[in-house]
Parts: structure tokens; C-alpha cells; sequence
């Protein structure tokens, strides 16, 4: 039987930045200036993208020794602001979780499209 961790909450400040007053506004037909401020990542966020298929147990995972994908993808994110909030809280817990005993310490996460046919396999890594 797996037993359920108690959870906490924990309060942080938090800055976001906009540009212009975080309004979108059309200057012009089909021409929107505003919106966030891109994040400053530089080296503090990687990523890399390979291959899965499924395993001799049934489970999707990389094919061992293949090198990472070579291409080119567009990846559309879309949601309400209720969603976005849980996404972006999901991201600030990972930012203030103490890792310090784990330096390895990863979640795994399987996110299907909205139309079916495509499978991610999101590993979420803390350094």
C-alpha cells in the first residue's frame, strides 16, 4: 500500500515582468506589442530530445546508445490562466525544493496531445 505524504505550503515572493503594462494591444490590424518579458536562462536551462520506443518490458524509453533527435519541432502550449498558474507554481516548488540529499533528483512526468497522438515523456531535472 502506498501511503500519502502530507503536503505544506510555502509562501515566496515572487516578481514577473511585463512589457509595456501587461496589456496586449493591437497597434495595428494583426500587429500586438506587449506581453512577458522572456526569462534570462543563458546556461541554467537545458534540454534534450530523443527517440523512445517501447522496451522489452512495454515501457517507453530511450533506444540505448542513439544520439539525441536532430530536428526541428514546434511545441504549442495553451491553457487558461488557472493552468498556467498550476504550471508556473509546479516550476517555483521545483526551484525551492531542497535537493541537497539527491543530487540526482528528477520526476517523471507522461503528457499526452490534445489530439492523441503524441506522447511526451517530460523528465523534470534539479541540478
Amino acid at each position: 500500500m502506498v501511503r500519502k505524504l502530507q503536503t505544506i505550503k510555502k509562501i515566496i515572493p515572487v516578481e514577473i515582468r511585463f512589457r509595456g503594462d501587461g496589456k496586449i494591444v493591437e497597434k495595428s490590424p494583426n500587429v500586438f506589442i506587449g506581453g512577458v518579458v522572456e526569462p534570462e536562462l543563458g546556461d541554467k536551462l537545458h534540454f534534450n530530445v530523443w527517440r523512445e520506443v517501447l522496451d522489452e518490458d512495454g515501457i517507453l524509453n530511450p533506444v540505448i546508445g542513439e544520439d539525441t533527435l536532430n530536428s526541428a519541432f514546434q511545441i504549442n502550449l495553451w491553457g487558461t490562466s488557472e493552468g498556467f498558474r498550476e504550471l508556473g507554481q509546479y516550476l517555483l516548488a521545483i526551484a525551492e525544493l531542497d535537493t541537497g540529499n539527491h543530487d540526482n533528483f528528477h520526476e517523471h512526468h507522461e503528457i499526452v496531445s490534445s489530439d492523441g497522438r503524441t506522447n511526451l515523456h517530460i523528465i523534470v531535472k534539479k541540478q
